[in-house]
């Protein structure tokens, strides 16, 4: 069974931490803090598949779900990273429900979709086959960037694969010419739209705090977000050692 898609099914709030490096250790660190979820960014990051099952491993074993942000909706990547046992993934610039739909069917095994079969990480090379074929269904969350991927939310929300939507808030600032401006109220009504999609099919809305501000992070929650990610490993990092050069002069 999948952990964190059972917590979001049941209405649970899930923070997550946001992997922009390759590194296994800074991916357990994360996983240690308590996150519910932890992401690999390989749209912006360094990672690569090839780091892919050495990171899972890290953060599974700290008890945290294991997600990566895809570049693009690749379901060829995509059927690779799940045989390397990811929880599951995060699609960017989603706007056509009938794409997404194609592309989801690549993570799902028949008779739902047309994932290939392995033994791999996923199921123990084998071992835990039966289980896994049977009873994992991927977390899959599809990012909403555009002003068409938010006119088109409902439907994509409806999709009973789709675990929730995930707003890229910068992306769609930007698409809709208020770069930037995330106080717009051109960005909140397509907000509006994507929250009141989620709202309807009983899917997490998410959202990602970027700045590690507990009380903006407290904020999103009090907002009504289920699925956030909170800071990055680079940029925390960078907070905490912020003001250095001044104490120098």
């Amino acid at each position: 069974m999948n952990d964190l898609k059972n917590k979001l099914a049941a209405g649970d709030t899930c923070i997550g931490g946001w992997l922009g490096t390759e590194s296994v250790l800074v991916a357990e660190a994360l996983a240690s803090c308590g996150f519910d979820w932890v992401a690999i960014d390989m749209e912006h990051g360094t990672a690569g598949v090839e780091h892919a099952a050495n990171i899972f491993t890290a953060i599974q074993n700290q008890g945290a779900s294991s997600l990566v942000r895809l570049p693009s909706a690749d379901p060829y990547l995509a059927r690779r990273l799940l045989d390397a046992g990811v929880d599951g993934l995060i699609i960017p610039v989603v706007e056509d429900v009938a794409e997404f739909s194609k592309f989801s069917q690549h993570c799902l095994y028949p008779d739902a979709g047309t994932r290939g079969v392995g033994l791999a990480r996923c199921n123990l090379w084998g071992d835990t086959f039966d289980d896994y074929f049977e009873n994992f269904s991927p977390v899959l969350i599809p990012q909403i960037e555009t002003a068409k991927g938010a006119t088109n939310a409902d439907a994509v929300a409806a999709l009973p694969e789709v675990d929730g939507l995930f707003i890229g808030p910068y992306d769609l600032s930007a698409d809709l010419g208020v770069a930037g401006q995330l106080t717009s109220p051109m960005l909140a009504e397509s907000i509006a739209k994507v929250n009141a999609a989620c709202a309807v099919h009983g899917k997490a809305f998410g959202c990602h705090q970027v700045p590690p501000d507990m009380a903006a992070l407290q904020s999103k929650i009090d907002e009504g977000f289920r699925f956030i990610a909170f800071a990055t490993d680079l940029g925390a990092m960078r907070h905490a050692f912020s003001g250095l050069g001044d104490l120098k002069r």
